[in-house]
């Protein structure tokens, strides 16, 4: 069917649908509002439902869940890609205060055996794919569920029973239990990304969920068209951001399957905002200057003078005082001119009807956000946590790069003593699943939740990250510095850089570990004639080592002396999200990348 057809974008009187107390309420009324619209699709219109045809089947999901014997209050979980049916059985599981929560795909048999175990889940949805490992999680369990539904099975308990077995029961009646779902029940659980332990199960409840739509919508007004639903469901942004986002906009959502058909998604969705964490930018940063580098000479050099007086206008906005930026009239219309010659390059990779992006989930550099302001696409920083939802967002009107931005409206926001971000909101978590004392150790008799976020705040009221409180490390001559901080900067200097893991707690001076970035190689290869090399002899070339080597300089001046990295050791690997160096969301396993680089690290101390 082609790009998605967007009928009556926006026409959802958003005053009815972000009002509603509950996920079920407001996907009711923008199901009626929205009817002949397009609400989910797949990745070139292979499918296509409206959204009268969503709630249809969502319907006979909801009636098939109750008859195999679901019930308010009991658990589904869910272990599958984002495809359409991934997000009709969660809208389906919440119509009848059902919570249903989502799990990584790539988690291992002993991850899912602990998400199914602590959750209760008495029923759980996979496909073939992953049946194997979902079965050896399950003979892990003393009790087993009473209900393991594999999609697309040949035969038993499939979806398509489910859905039959609810469209044969005339009697259900769905506005019946959905009325029956309040405000403060719960709505999923979403585990936390186990950093520091095993993964936690965060309690939202429906207030939690619609508090964070409706802030959002009162600070960014935006009529969002077109979502492209790539991140897991099991990730808190990615449930808001596609699963529940798309219901105060009456939003077209394509769903995106795998990460491996991210790119192609984005060139057919074309969506108009998009969020994500910084590494996901930093690759679309560096698939635009490869295609920059591809054009001619001449077109080549006119892109990036774009480029520079881009970051240059942008920077002069970040320090104006009163209104004036300081840049010259001309420069502005030039650098727009410049920018509209740039759409070609955007519309190959879709991100030329982008009229937002929102970056947050780990420290991005200001570098990240400069480089896509420059080529006209507005890049926000944005700041949430599992147990206080998204709720610090820089304005498309009023922003300051480097921070996380304002707290959305109802969001509290108040520093400790020691610098630690406290938040108190609607939006926050109703704690820990089954951890009364971990639940009391962050929520405060106030309704404060202590996020564990160093920040400092401005007179104006914007949020900037310092660090992670359990992270900071301390050298041995007791100085505290941000090993976020530390990272950032330096990899804003090179996008060859993949990831980069500051050492120094304890030591005398800061070392790094760092892998180089997978879509830059081919590049680096050919401009050094060294394509035809292993990955192994790529670490080890004199003109990779080189172009890092600069890289770290570079940061190292804009960081203090006992910041700067002394040395560093380049890594023959390429690091992915979940495995053993990251976790899904992709943030730095810090203990186990001690541990497993032990020997490394300690090399580069050895003197």
């Amino acid at each position: 069917m082609g790009s998605p057809r967007h009928l009556l974008a926006g026409s959802v009187d958003r005053a009815t649908a972000v009002e509603a107390r509950t996920v079920p309420e407001a996907f009711q009324r923008t199901a009626h509002a929205q009817g002949d619209d397009i609400a989910f699709r797949e990745i070139g219109g292979g499918a296509a439902l409206t959204w009268r045809q969503t709630a249809g089947r969502v319907r006979d999901f909801a009636a098939g869940l109750a008859g195999i014997g679901l019930r308010k209050g009991d658990r589904l979980a869910i272990l599958l890609p984002n495809t359409i049916e991934c997000h009709l059985l969660d809208y389906a599981a919440m119509h009848l205060g059902v919570v249903p929560f989502t799990i990584f795909n790539s988690s291992s048999p002993e991850q899912v055996a602990h998400q199914v175990g602590t959750a209760g889940a008495t029923v759980m949805v996979t496909s073939n794919r992953f049946l194997p490992k979902v079965e050896e999680a399950l003979a892990q369990l003393p009790r087993s569920i009473q209900h393991l539904v594999v999609s697309d099975a040949a035969e038993g308990l499939t979806l398509a029973v489910i859905e039959q077995l609810g469209a044969t029961d005339a009697d259900f009646d769905l506005d019946r239990v959905a009325r029956s779902v309040e405000e403060t029940d719960l709505a999923t659980l979403i585990y936390t990304s186990g950093t520091t332990g095993l993964p936690k199960a965060v309690k939202w409840s429906h207030r939690a969920v619609m508090s964070q739509l409706r802030g959002l919508d009162r600070a960014i007004p935006l009529s969002r068209e077109g979502i492209l639903s790539f991140l897991p469901l099991a990730h808190a942004g990615g449930k808001t951001n596609a699963l529940y986002g798309a219901l105060v906009h009456g939003a077209t959502v394509t769903v995106c399957p795998d990460m491996a058909q991210f790119g192609a998604g984005l060139v057919d969705a074309r969506p108009d905002t998009l969020f994500s964490t910084p590494r996901l930018f930093e690759k679309l940063q560096a698939a635009i200057e490869a295609r920059i580098r591809a054009c001619s000479p001449e077109e080549a050099s006119y892109h990036q003078a774009t480029l520079a007086l881009g970051i240059a206008i942008v920077k002069a906005g970040d320090s104006a005082t009163a209104g004036s930026s300081g840049i010259a009239p001309e420069s502005v219309a030039r650098h727009a001119s410049g920018v509209a010659a740039l759409r070609p390059v955007l519309s190959e990779l879709g991100l030329d009807r982008v009229r937002a992006a929102f970056v947050g989930g780990a420290p991005s550099a200001p570098e990240l956000v400069y480089f896509f302001r420059a080529i006209g696409v507005p890049l926000l920083e944005a700041y949430g946590a599992t147990e206080t939802g998204q709720n610090i967002f820089n304005r498309v009107d009023h922003f300051k790069t480097g921070t996380a931005g304002l707290a959305l409206p109802g969001v509290e926001i108040a520093v400790a003593s020691d610098g630690e971000l406290l938040a108190r909101s609607a939006m926050n978590m109703d704690g820990y699943l089954d951890r009364p004392e971990e639940t009391a150790a962050t929520i405060d008799g106030q309704g404060w939740v202590h996020t564990g976020d160093v920040v400092e705040v401005d007179a104006e009221g914007f949020v900037k990250i310092v660090d992670r409180k359990k992270e900071i490390m301390i050298n041995s001559a007791g100085k505290n510095m941000s090993p976020a901080l530390i990272e950032s900067t330096v990899k804003a200097q090179s996008s060859l850089i993949g990831q980069i893991v500051a050492i120094g707690d304890g030591r005398r001076y800061v070392t790094a570990l760092i892998t180089l970035e997978k879509e830059m190689l081919p590049r680096v290869g050919e401009e050094h004639g060294i394509s035809d090399k292993s990955l192994a002899d790529l670490v080890a070339a004199p003109q990779i080592l080189a172009e890092v080597e600069q890289a770290v300089a570079r940061g190292n001046a804009r960081l203090n002396s006992n910041e700067q990295i002394k040395k560093f050791t380049l890594l023959p690997e390429i690091w992915a999200p979940d495995g053993d160096q990251l976790t899904p969301t992709g943030k730095l396993k810090r203990r186990v990348i001690a541990a497993r680089y032990a020997t490394a690290i300690n090399t580069m101390y050895a003197d």
